[in-house]
């Protein structure tokens, strides 16, 4: 799922939270604190799927960190 779309689905939600509470009676104090910790981790959820949408590995190309776990060729010479 795209970011935008998956920032369209939170987006939703946060909105559904915010109309239960409201239906709930809970104090607009509460519910600021609530709906602002929601929208909070929703930013750094959809950061965090932008960053790793970003690093994904491209077809033909190795991530550096397989090649570094990759055996090292290089001889070393042993004294006897």
């Amino acid at each position: 799922m795209a970011v935008e779309s998956k920032a369209v689905a939170l987006t939703d939600r946060i909105d559904a939270l915010g109309a239960a509470l409201r239906a709930a009676g809970v104090s607009q104090e509460q519910s600021s604190t609530l709906l602002a910790a929601a929208a909070a981790a929703t930013m750094h959820a959809l950061t965090l799927d932008a960053l790793l949408e970003d690093a994904a590995p491209r077809p033909g190309l190795r991530p550096a960190a397989v090649a570094a776990l990759e055996p090292d060729e290089t001889r070393v010479r042993l004294a006897a």
